[in-house]
C-alpha cells in the first residue's frame, strides 16, 4: 500500500461520493472542497447535532490484535466532520495508531456535511460525552492502550482538544494542537492539572495571525499557571496541516506517549564542540 493511500476504515456516511472523491484527491483541501460543494447557512446556522455516536475509525496497516495500540482522537477543523481523520491518519501514520475522529457540536449546512465546535457549556459537554463514548467504542471494538490516548485538533478542533484534556486531564496521555490556541475561560481543576503536568504539543505556522507574542505570551502564562509540559514547533507558512508538521506529530507522539518506543533522536542537527580559537 502506497503511502497516501486510504487504509481500513469504518465510518458512518455523511458525505456523497463526488465529495469522498474529491476530498481524496485534494486531502488538504478537503475542508474547502465540501464547502464549495454545501448549501451553507440555509437557516441551520443554530442547528446541533446532539448524536454524539457520528465517529469515523481507523486501523492501521496490518492491524493485530495481540498489540496495544495508542489511540489518536482527532479534532476536525471548523467547517468539516469526523471523515477529516481519514485525510490525515495517512500522512501521521499508517502502522503506529487506532484513530477515531469525532464530529463537532453545531451543523451548519443543510445536507449534514460540516459541522463547528460550539464553545458553550452544552457544546463542550457534549463534545466531553462524544470523547468519552468513541474512546469507549474504539476499546470495545479494537486493541488500544487506555493509558495512551492522545487527544489531536487542526485549528478550533486543536483548540477543543485541548479544552478536553484539560477538562480531565488523568484521562489522556498527551494533548496536540494544530494552530490552535489555549482555550479561554477559568480553570477549576488547577491543583488537578498542576499535579498531572500534562504533556501538550504545539504546531504553529509562522504566518497564521493567531501566531503572534501576545497571544503565545497569555497562552504561556495559562500553561505556567496549571504546570503543563508544552512543546512548540513552528513551521514556514500560514497552514499546519502539512506533512512535515503531522510528521513531528507521529514523532512527539511516540517519543512522548510511547514510553517503549524505538524512534531515535535524529543527527541532523547534531553538534560538537571545538575551541573558541577555531571559530
Amino acid at each position: 500500500m502506497g503511502r497516501f493511500h486510504k487504509p481500513m476504515s469504518w465510518s458512518q456516511s455523511t458525505e456523497s461520493d463526488s465529495d469522498k472523491k474529491n476530498a481524496h484527491t485534494y486531502p488538504w483541501q478537503a475542508n474547502k472542497v465540501i464547502s464549495n460543494n454545501s448549501n451553507t447557512s440555509l437557516g441551520l446556522a443554530d442547528t446541533w447535532s446532539h448524536n454524539t455516536s457520528h465517529r469515523s475509525f481507523f486501523l492501521p496497516v496490518h492491524y493485530s490484535e495481540n498489540y496495544q495500540y495508542p489511540l489518536v482522537v482527532w479534532f476536525h477543523s471548523n467547517g468539516f466532520n469526523e471523515h477529516q481523520i481519514d485525510q490525515v491518519m495517512p500522512h501521521i501514520s499508517l502502522r503506529n495508531y487506532v484513530g477515531v475522529g469525532i464530529r463537532g457540536t453545531k451543523a451548519i449546512d443543510a445536507v449534514g456535511h460540516r459541522f463547528d465546535w460550539h464553545h458553550s457549556p452544552a457544546g463542550i459537554a457534549t463534545t466531553q460525552e462524544a470523547v468519552m463514548q468513541a474512546i469507549e467504542a474504539a476499546a470495545g471494538r479494537f486493541s488500544i492502550n487506555a493509558s495512551r490516548v492522545v487527544l489531536a485538533g487542526y485549528r478550533e478542533g486543536g483548540t477543543m482538544a485541548l479544552r478536553t484534556a484539560m477538562r480531565e486531564p488523568d484521562r489522556f496521555a498527551g494533548v496536540i494542537s494544530l494552530g490552535g490556541r489555549m482555550p479561554n475561560g477559568s480553570i477549576r481543576n488547577i491543583e488537578q492539572l498542576r499535579q498531572r503536568r500534562m504533556p501538550m504539543l504545539w504546531q504553529w505556522g509562522t504566518e497564521n495571525t493567531q501566531f503572534n507574542q501576545q497571544n503565545l505570551k497569555t497562552d504561556f502564562q495559562m500553561c505556567m499557571a496549571i504546570g503543563s509540559r508544552v512543546e512548540v514547533r513552528q513551521y514556514p507558512g500560514n497552514d499546519e496541516m502539512t506533512t512535515i508538521a503531522l510528521h513531528d506529530l507521529d514523532e512527539w507522539t511516540m517519543r512522548h506517549v510511547v514510553a517503549d518506543s524505538s524512534i531515535q533522536d535524529s543527527d541532523r542537527w547534531a553538534s560538537s564542540p571545538s575551541l573558541y580559537s577555531s571559530n
